[in-house]
Order: structure tokens, then sequence, then C-alpha cells
């Protein structure tokens, strides 16, 4: 049995992102490294794209949006969602 966690955020770099995921013990996967968009760790993986957004009533302005999908182990893929989403709270910390 899997679970898949899917979470979108703005105003992340993605190399904080990987960085995050890094800390969480997480490493690139299928050999990738600095532009991969897979990470993986014992019992769950992470894969993500981004796209731009724009924002709403400003056309001229826009910001990279990342897609996050978490995927494994039911209690192992909550824990590692959860522990990611503490760190990008924190803007950077």
């Amino acid at each position: 049995m899997t679970e898949t966690i899917e979470v979108s955020l703005r105003g992340l770099p993605e190399w904080l992102i990987r960085d995050y995921l890094n800390d969480l013990g997480a490493t690139a996967a299928d050999g990738q490294l600095g532009g991969a968009s897979t990470m993986s760790a014992p019992g769950w993986s992470v894969t993500w794209s981004r796209h731009t957004a724009t924002i709403e009533g400003s056309p001229a302005l826009a910001l990279t949006q990342f897609d996050l999908v978490f995927t494994g182990d039911p209690p192992l893929v909550r824990e590692a969602h959860d522990r990611f989403m503490r760190k990008a709270q924190r803007g950077g910390g």
C-alpha cells in the first residue's frame, strides 16, 4: 500500500527544495544531480515540476510554482511531508 500527498509551493527556490529534501535523507534518483526533479529515501520519494504562476490582478508579476508529489509507505510519506513542510514554512531556515 502506498500513499500520495501533493503540495504546491510558491516563493521557494528549487535549490532550497532539494536542500530540504536532502536534509530529510533523500538523494537524487537515477544518478541525477543538480537538475533532479525526483529524489528518494528508503520508503518514500518525491517528484516535482515547476511552472510560472501569474498573480491575479497583476499580469506583469509572476512567481515560480513547484508542484511536489510525495509517494511511498504511508507513515514514512506523512513524516517526510510534515518535516518538509515545517522547513518550507520557516522561509529559508
